[in-house]
């Protein structure tokens, strides 16, 4: 009973480290990173990043400088971030590899960033203005 009104509210816990964010077009499942080390890490080194998944970054406080970088990646993705109120404030679509060591950084002060593949934010209706729920 607990977990179907957890979905009925747009919050899905999948595991200690994974969370269903709902989109207006769709939903991530996300790995949560919310320690120095997990954020620092991120999504280097890996091959890929399936559609359905993403890498939710949450963050003590909001600011303008929880900024992305894309060292050690192998693929291009979709960068966002939200405000405290889990509303999108600037989307970085298509960030490659070769963009490093340029890092990326919200326009406004952001508490939340998530990382998609490549593509996915426009698909999944993702952009400035819109709200995520977890």
């Amino acid at each position: 009973m607990l977990g179907g009104a957890a979905i009925f509210n747009g919050v899905s816990r999948i595991s200690d480290n994974a969370i269903r964010l709902i989109a207006p077009n769709g939903y991530i499942t996300a790995e949560v990173m919310d320690t120095n080390e997990l954020r620092a890490k991120g999504l280097s080194g890996r091959d890929s990043l399936q559609e359905s998944e993403g890498m939710l970054f949450l963050f003590d406080t909001a600011s303008a400088e929880h900024c992305f970088w894309m060292k050690d990646m192998k693929f291009s993705i979709d960068m966002v971030w939200m405000n405290d109120q889990k509303e999108v404030v600037t989307v970085t679509p298509g960030v490659s590899p070769d963009t490093y060591p340029d890092t990326f950084c919200p326009d406004v002060p952001a508490k939340y960033g998530l990382e998609l593949a490549s593509g996915r934010a426009v698909s999944l209706g993702i952009t400035s203005g819109s709200k995520l729920r977890w």
